[in-house]
């Protein structure tokens, strides 16, 4: 094999990893963020129960949505898969978004 397709291959291998290991990163953020918009949404969940209320349809389904999204980027994500994975860590800011918007964070 020639030298410069050697080099080629390493380039590419070094971009993939300098890809993903910015991908784990975006993942564990998006799960803190996640989790503390479960944590707060739970507390509000609890004291409409209280009152005899419910959570609005839509937030409870951004909150299902987000975390079936966040589940299957973090399996993509395992499976070294990173175009799946960006699909998926995609829709799982957009469903936070519409979480943190509902929680008055953004």
């Amino acid at each position: 094999m020639p030298a410069e397709d050697i080099q080629a291959q390493q380039q590419a291998a070094l971009e993939q990893k300098k890809l993903f290991d910015s991908m784990e990163t975006e993942v564990d953020q998006l799960d803190s963020r996640a989790a503390t918009a479960e944590s707060s949404i739970g507390t509000l969940e609890q004291q409409l129960h209280r009152d005899g209320l419910g959570l609005r349809g839509d937030v409870v389904a951004s909150r299902n949505s987000m975390r079936t999204d966040l589940a299957k980027a973090k399996q993509a994500m395992e499976a070294s898969d990173t175009e799946r994975a960006r699909r998926y860590i995609d829709m799982a800011h957009h469903e936070l978004e519409h979480l943190e918007t509902f929680l008055g964070r953004r």
